[in-house]
């Protein structure tokens, strides 16, 4: 037996050495797929038990042809087939078959094999163990695809153009609920899973409400709501309770509380896009919406030809001093740095620049045209 690239391979007459190479890419293999597994470490004490397997649940599935006339939802709900809704035992054995697969390939890769074909073996039984976990991942979104739909209700008033991205969302987080669910916390992944489609579902749509993807078309009864909110806001600091609202328009207080947010939402509307080149007014007044923005960047022309007659008056400077106003404040050196790149004093470029300020405010108040001091 001899040690090669850190592995231990046994050698006989007419045995390849080589195979090491093969040995490390079936090694390297196994260990991605342990590394790509999305599931979180759950062990119990079952799992070490020898000859366990658990419980495999497989229901029957139904499946339907569609045509174009079956909506969103219908298509969303019958593709892939349909299913009995899993009692909560069938659920735990799900979870558990999910969780011992991971952990079968994790045990895997702390072994040590001596010979490529073993850990060709281990790989194959690794991605048996990858296809019984697809297999029931797929037995349990099926099986609570109703529960997506049932958390896009809310939102049917957007309209069969948005419930598509909708029950994307809502896969989505179902299928990452259970990937994430410790079913050994004894919490019911119905409600775990629930919570999260409705988290992903309200993020997606206040995002495109902010945004202003989606639009919202106010009901009778928020713009009631709206209305005595702003007329409230005028007599009073604090805004009036539910309880008050609920008084004030004849509707239910809970009613009230889940049309709030909607409000709320409503009022942080980004506003419509309009075109610069739209016209504002009609006949001889109208003109474009360009022409009515302040550039904020445009000088004004007093500052212009101030600034020119400014220059105009450095123009008629000695060259000495031009260059030591282009120095100071133009390129704004200290009176040291000016002297050392002159070779004069700080006390002569002083002089200097306070003779040459007197002479500019002398020339800009007579004119730059007769300079003549």
């Amino acid at each position: 037996m001899i040690k090669k690239n850190g592995a231990r391979v046994r050698t006989r007459a007419g045995t390849n050495v080589g195979l090491t190479k093969t040995a490390n890419k079936y090694k390297a293999e196994l260990l991605s797929l342990a590394v790509s597994l999305p599931f979180k470490k759950v062990e119990l004490p079952e799992f070490d038990s020898a000859g366990f397997h658990p419980v495999q649940v497989r229901q029957k599935r139904t499946f339907h042809s569609t045509d174009s006339s079956v909506q969103t939802v219908g298509r969303f709900l019958v593709e892939r087939g349909t299913v009995d809704i899993l009692t909560p035992a069938q659920t735990m054995d799900l979870f558990k078959e999910l969780h011992w697969c991971s952990y079968e390939i994790r045990r895997l890769t702390r072994k040590r094999f001596l010979t490529a074909r073993q850990w060709h073996e281990a790989v194959i039984r690794a991605r048996s163990l990858i296809s019984q976990i697809e297999a029931a991942e797929e037995e349990l979104f099926i099986a609570n695809r109703r529960l997506v739909v049932s958390c896009i209700k809310p939102y049917f008033w957007i309209g069969q153009v948005w419930l598509a991205d909708f029950l994307q969302e809502g896969s989505k987080a179902l299928s990452n609920a259970i990937r994430k669910f410790d079913f050994t916390r004894g919490t019911p992944f119905y409600v775990y899973s629930q919570k999260a489609v409705q988290n992903r579902l309200r993020n997606f749509f206040r995002d495109h409400i902010r945004s202003g993807n989606i639009g919202i078309r106010p009901t009778r009864d928020m713009m009631l709501i709206k209305e005595i909110l702003d007329n409230w806001a005028a007599d009073h600091k604090d805004p009036p309770a539910p309880a008050v609202l609920a008084k004030l328009t004849g509707i239910e207080e809970a009613r009230v509380q889940k049309i709030l947010p909607f409000i709320r939402q409503w009022e942080n509307l980004p506003l419509p896009l309009v075109s610069l080149d739209a016209e504002m007014g009609s006949g001889d007044n109208s003109a474009s919406l360009y022409e009515f923005i302040e550039d904020v960047d445009a000088e004004e022309a007093s500052q212009v030809v101030q600034r020119s007659e400014i220059w105009a008056a450095i123009d008629h400077l000695p060259t000495r001093a031009r260059y030591i106003m282009r120095l100071r404040f133009i390129e704004g050196r200290t009176l040291e740095e000016t002297g050392q790149a002159l070779n004069l004093t700080r006390a002569r470029i002083k002089q200097i620049q306070d003779d040459s300020l007197r002479k500019l405010r002398q020339m800009l108040r007579r004119g730059v045209q007769n300079p003549k001091m």
